[in-house]
Parts: structure tokens; sequence; C-alpha cells
């Protein structure tokens, strides 16, 4: 299911009903008017006691979070018969109290609710072949929709205002068709305005959504079966709609990487998004129609309307669709699918002879071609590609990272199953081949260029590890894991992982091997699963970058010591990669508060860094003990709400976790442009979005933690040890000189000498100013400021590490 803060057609078209219907009851009842007992539930909701506090925030954040908070799942909705709209609006426009006026949110819900049923009566309409008398009828007959606009041409007297401030005079006296087209054009322009929620009764204020309230309303459904078809076919409308402005905004998206203004990561990843909106969109559906979930099923459905429209008998005589309508529905890609589930044996994959069904140019202008010879192209480029999927599955093939296209075609090779989300899947996967032709062969160099950095990143690393003497607090068992990580990517993506499952079969029925040219077939035809296994790499070394850094001390430590010498009267030279470390984690998680200034705020903020209490240094403080902190000490916490969000998804075959949270956080870190401030306004007033919206603020914010994500930390270890290192080795014998004996007695605890450095310092600082002499421990603060300024610039004049490259064309 959706999460409660993402609304789909039918979802919003549901809540729209709800708000409407339940301002009729609560208002019809004020006027005296008593809901037959036929409606009311069997067994009725009782109302919950109004939370207070910390209860009532947890109970938000679960309605905005939780599958509960869809509309359609709801268990005991309050039911009202369709009879029942118009009276309550009689009862209440017949009503002697002029206070009850129909809000305008209240307009807005009734009219979305009409339009979005009219749209799916003139969609399906205006696809058909029949005569004139036959689509008029299809036009004019929605069960639903008239019920609602009668109650709302009744309710004309008791409208706040008239749309666009006419008097209401006039707006009674036009044509009732008229009246609600009037309304629906001046609404449309304007922005939903949602009620802030208010502690007080409010006699006339619009209901709340229903994902925040206890009871949802909707209209009892007729018992006609045409009545029932009709509520099925607009239930299945609302999902390819959603699904239709779904697959325009990724091939937009992929139109831009074309252009080069976005990169494959980027792409990729909010297409991977697209595909977990579209399942959970559809089993929305499911939820209300669970007979809906095969394809075929669904395509039924729709073929029964378009036999009634043009008047024929599928049982006799051929059904003609428009072609717009197949595409609309994934018709011929799910042909294609269910041709190849034809010849799926339990055992051998059905390799397909290249050339057999044709062969396809990717040079060819597609727009020059016909109906037949795209849908000629569609069928080469699958049958070839599918029994890849085929291999993955039967063979139980590991991959780096997985992408929910492949996902569901690896199960469809196993179940013959067919949802409906994996033709619109499939369908965007071809769209995406039909907009780059050619250059989606090119794909590849972006995830091998990523998976070499990372495999080169982790050889330095345990290079370096080899003399280095760990501390406690990095256990063996990671570094079985990085071996293991390293071993995947040799295996998965540096080497094809099923080309020698291909030989073999081959082999076995005495047929020549593949050549060259089969090298890495999927990888260089699938642009999704390159950038999304070049994104999970890049979320997984930073983690253990980050995980190794706290575990080792080489990075928080190293910068309290850096920020040190910074603060000197002569302030050592910069440390490049430290800087953007503290500029990516915020002066906030490195210090704790704002950057120290001082020798004596800096001894402090390692101090509490180290996880010595705040308590040490009350004013009033006598005790001579430390007082260790509760949280332990400091460390790197995980600056990308990406993590957060597809960790689970890409690398475990989870699924990715949108929550309030992360979708705030991530807009709240998106750069300030006109795009994201518009999300920022909508965000703001309702904390609900559009799916749509959703992936156009992903879309944004993916390239700014896209940067975060290159930082190397293990290059930050490999200095900070470098540093630490000579520092060790040249201030050694000093260190023994002060009281306490600062030594280090092995190198596992290296992150300590610039701390003992700086705690020598102040120690010596201290006693010169009690006892009026010259300081001998800013001398060996000198000492160490000059030899790290000698390190960094041997760091200087090393060759810098090269970008990562995110498009095929900056390889």
């Amino acid at each position: 299911m959706l999460p409660g803060f993402l609304v789909s057609t039918y979802r919003k078209y549901k809540e729209d009903t709800s708000i409407f219907t339940k301002w009729l009851c609560d208002n019809g009842a004020k006027c005296g008017y008593h809901l037959t007992k036929s409606t009311q539930n069997e067994t009725p909701t009782k109302t919950a006691p109004r939370l207070k506090g910390k209860a009532r925030k947890q109970a938000k954040e679960a309605a905005n979070n939780g599958p509960s908070s869809s509309t359609i799942d709801q268990s005991q909705p309050q039911l009202v018969s369709p009879k029942e709209l118009l009276a309550l609006a009689n009862s209440i426009v017949n009503s002697k109290n002029p206070l009850i006026t129909v809000p305008s949110e209240v307009l807005r819900a009734a009219l979305r609710a009409i339009a979005a049923r009219k749209r799916c009566t003139a969609y399906f309409a205006s696809k058909t072949d029949g005569d004139h008398s036959t689509v008029e009828e299809n036009e004019q007959h929605s069960y639903f929709t008239s019920l609602i606009e009668e109650a709302v041409m009744a309710l004309q007297p008791r409208f706040v205002v008239s749309a666009g401030g006419e008097p209401k005079e006039e707006a009674i006296r036009a044509p009732s068709l008229s009246i609600l087209e009037i309304l629906e054009n001046r609404f449309a322009a304007l922005e939903v305005e949602e009620l802030a929620e208010s502690d007080g009764e409010t006699p006339d204020a619009p209901p709340s959504s229903p994902s925040t309230r206890e009871v949802i309303y909707e209209i009892e459904s007729n018992k006609e079966k045409a009545d029932l078809e009709e509520e099925r076919l607009f239930a299945i409308f609302c999902l390819f709609d959603d699904l239709d402005r779904l697959r325009s905004y990724v091939s937009s998206i992929w139109a831009e990487y074309k252009k080069q203004k976005i990169d494959l990561i980027t792409a990729s990843v909010t297409t991977n998004i697209t595909f977990q909106l579209a399942i959970r969109t559809q089993d929305e559906i499911l939820a209300a129609y669970p007979q809906y979930r095969d394809y075929q099923d669904v395509l039924l459905t729709i073929m029964n309307q378009f036999t009634k429209a043009q008047g024929t008998d599928p049982r006799e005589d051929e059904v003609e669709i428009d072609d717009d309508v197949a595409q609309w529905m994934f018709a011929p890609v799910h042909s294609i699918l269910d041709s190849f589930c034809d010849i799926l044996g339990p055992r051998k994959v059905p390799l397909v002879k290249r050339g057999h069904f044709g062969t396809y140019n990717p040079l060819q202008d597609r727009n020059s071609l016909d109906s037949l010879q795209k849908n000629r192209e569609d069928l080469i480029l699958l049958m070839e590609l599918l029994p890849d999927f085929c291999f993955v599955a039967k063979y139980k093939l590991h991959l780096v990272a997985t992408d929910e296209l492949t996902r569901g075609l690896c199960k469809m090779a196993l179940t013959k199953e067919i949802p409906v989300w994996l033709t619109f899947a499939t369908t965007v996967f071809l769209d995406i081949h039909h907009i780059l032709r050619m250059e989606v062969y090119g794909n590849p160099v972006v995830m091998r260029a990523v998976a070499t950095r990372a495999k080169e990143t982790m050889g330095h690393y345990f290079e370096l590890s080899r003399g280095l003497v760990k501390p406690d607090t990095w256990p063996e068992h990671n570094e079985k894991v990085f071996q293991i990580f390293v071993k995947e990517i040799d295996q998965c993506v540096l080497s094809d992982a099923i080309l020698p499952h291909k030989r073999d079969q081959l082999r076995a029925t005495n047929q020549p091997p593949p050549p060259d040219s089969e090298q890495f077939y999927l990888y260089k035809r699938h642009p999704i699963l390159c950038g999304v296994t070049a994104f999970a790499i890049m979320l997984e070394m930073e983690e253990f970058g980050v995980t190794l850094a706290n575990a080792m001390g080489t990075a928080i430590y190293p910068a309290q010591f850096y920020n040190s010498l910074r603060q000197k009267s002569n302030p050592i030279g910069p440390w490049p990669l430290m800087d953007q470390v503290i500029a990516i984690h915020g002066e906030d998680r490195i210090f704790v508060g704002e950057k120290p200034t001082t020798l004596v705020d800096c001894f402090k903020q390692i101090c509490l860094t180290l996880g010595v209490s705040v308590e040490n240094f009350a004013r009033s403080q006598r005790k001579r003990n430390l007082v260790v902190s509760k949280k332990g000490p400091r460390g790197l916490k995980d600056t990308s709400a990406m993590n957060e969000i597809f960790k689970e998804e890409l690398r475990r075959g989870g699924t990715m976790s949108l929550t309030v949270h992360n979708i705030e956080k991530l807009l709240n870190e998106q750069s300030q442009s006109v795009d994201s401030k518009r999300f920022h306004r909508s965000w703001a007033k309702t904390k609900r979005l559009m799916p749509v919206e959703v992936l156009e603020a992903l879309r944004f914010a993916i390239p700014t933690e896209l940067k975060k994500l290159e930082v190397n930390y293990f290059r930050l270890h490999d200095q900070s040890i470098g540093l630490l290192r000579r520092l060790k080795r040249e201030l050694d014998a000093d260190l023994r000189k002060f009281p306490g004996a600062l030594r280090i007695e092995d190198e596992s605890q290296l992150p300590f000498v610039g701390i003992y450095v700086v705690q020598a310092a102040m120690g010596t600082q201290q006693a010169a100013e009690d006892m009026r002499i010259p300081d001998a421990g800013s001398r060996l603060l000198e000492k160490a400021g000059g030899i790290m300024d000698e390190f960094m610039g041997e760091l200087e004049r090393q060759p810098a590490e090269k970008p990562i490259p995110l498009t095929s064309w900056s390889s």
C-alpha cells in the first residue's frame, strides 16, 4: 500500500467522497435529518477519547506512515445509502439555520470526485467507434457521478460564495450543467487549502483528511450489476491513469539523461522508485478488488466495456481496441510476456537465437516506423533479453543490487504470473530503449567505474591494515564483510555471472559457444540495473567508510586535533578532505555545537567527544573524578537520507522506506530552487504529495546526495593513519616528559596522539598562567603544527583522486 502521505487517484477520489458525505451527514443531523437504520453499520464504530500530548503526536505519525491510513482498507467505513445524499442536501437547504454553509474545501472535494468519474466515462467514450447514441449514452451514464452532482446542485443556496465571486442569484439561474462546469473550472485553478487542526469546536468547519479521522464515510454501492461493473471499471481506470502519469514522467527523466542534464544514477533510481510506487498503487486497488491480481482479469473487464460500447458479442465478434488504448493498458507488452511464459520449461532456460525474430537496429529512427514495425522492435528486444532474467532466477544468481523490474521478471520466470505493474515496468523499460537507442549500450561504463573505484579503495585499505593493530571497537567480522563485498563486486559486476551458465547450456545441447558480444549482455541493455547497482555500491561504501572511521577513531578525533591547530596564532594550512567531511556532517556533529576557537574550548570539545559528560564543566563542579556520558564517544552519523530510504531495497531485497520523516528530511536538504520551494509549500500545507511530486522531489535531491556519497572515508582513514603515525614517531619522546605518561602503547591508540598533544598543551598553559612563566605546551603544539603542515604538503603533491564518472559520456 502507498504510505499515508502519498495519494493515488483512487484514494483521492475515496477521500473526496468521504469528505463530502461526512459533511452532508454531520450537517444534515444538525438540521434534524436522521439516516435510515439500513444505512448504519450493524456494529458502529465508537469514537475514541481525544488524545493529548505525546499520545496524540504518535497517533498522527502512525496515521501518516502506516498502511492503515489508506481509506481503501478501513475495516468498518460508515456506509450511507445513495438515496440519502439528495435528501440530506435538501434538509440542509431547507433548514432555518443561516450559519450552515458549504465550505470551499468541501465543495472542492465534491467537484474533484465528480471530475474523476467524468474523466473515466469520457475516456472510454472517446475510444469507442459506436454510433452517436451509444457514445452519448456512455457519457451520460454514471450512477455515482449523478448522485453527487444532484446533491451539489441542491446545495447551491448554501455555498459560502459563488464561483469567482459572482452573485449567487446569477449562478442559480444558470443551467445545472453549466454551473458545475463553472465551479469545476474556477476551483481547479485555486490552490487546495488544508485547514489547520483546531482544538475548538467550529460549527461548520470542513472535515480533515480521512487519513486522520477514525470514521470513513462511503456511499453504499448499488447492487445492480451495471453499477458494480461501473465501479470496478472506475477503479481500473484510476490505476492505469496513475500509471500513465508515472510513465510520462519517467520518459521525461530519460530524455533529460540523453541530453546530459542528469546522471545515470538519478535517472535509474528515480525509475526504480516509480516501479515501487506502481506496485503500491496496484496493491491499493487489489485491496478493494483482489480479483484483479492477474493482468488477464483486468483486460477482460476493459474488453467487456468495449463490447458494450460497440454493441458486439465477444463470443461471436472480434472486439477492436484503439491502438492508444492498447498502449495505455500496456497490452502489447503483456502479449510478449505471455508468449514468453508459454515456452518456459521447469528446468532449462529457453535460449532465443539472435536474429530469430529479426534484427534490432538502434540506429533506426523509430518515428519513421509504423505500428507493426514498432511492435516488432519490442518483440526482438524483449525475447532476446528475457532469457537472461531466467538465468538469474533459475540458477539463483547473486547480484550486487536488484531493481524492481529485474525482481519482477525473475519472479515471472518462476511463477509465470504477470501482474499489472510488471507490464507497466516492462513498457517503461522499452520506452527507455526507444529514447536512448544506441546510447543505452554505454551505461555499464558508469557501473564498472564505480565498482572499480570501490575495489581499488578496498585494496588500499587491506594493504594499510596488514600491519595495523586494530582497536577493540573494530571486530574481525568487519574485515570479512569487506572481503565478501569485494568478492561480490568481482564476481557480479566486473565479471559476467550469467555467461558461464549460457556456455554450459549451449555445450549440453551441442551448440557453439556464445560469441564475445554476449559478455555483459544483460547489463548492456539494462540501464536501470546499471544505475541502481552503481548507487548501491556507493551507499555501501559510504556506510562502510563511516563505520570504519567511527570504530577506528580516524575522523572525529583527528578533526578535533586539526581544528585545535587551526586556532593557533599562526594556524596550519587546510586539510581538504577533512574540511569536506566537516562541511557534509556539519560542525554540530563533528564538534558539540559550534566550532571551538580557543585552546580551552578545544580541550572541552575533545573531552565531550570522548564521552566525558558536560557535567564536568559546570561552574559549581567540585568533583575530581570525570563523569562519563551515558551516550558514549561521539561519532559520525549517516548524512544521506538515501541510505535510510533505499538500503534495504537495493542490497537486501526489501522495500524502500518512504516515511514522513525521511521525505521531510529530503525536502529540507534540497537546494532552494523554484521547484523545491513549490514542494516545500505543498508539503507544509498538506503533508500530502502525489506520487509524481515525490518523484520530482527525489529527482532534485539525488544529485545533491550523490555528492555526499562521493566522499572517500577510506581515503580519510588512510590520511589520518599516516599523519598520526608521523606524529607518534616525532612527538613520542616529548609526550613522555609530561605528567601522567602520555604515551601510545600500540597503534590501536593512534587517534589519541593529537588529543594528548592538546591535553599537554592545555595543562602547561594552565600551569604557566598559574606560575606566570613561559608556556612550554604551546611549543609542543607548534611542533605538531609543523609536522602536520609538512604532511599536508606531501598529500598535495600526490595525484588527486579522479571524480567518479556518473554518466557514460563522462568516461
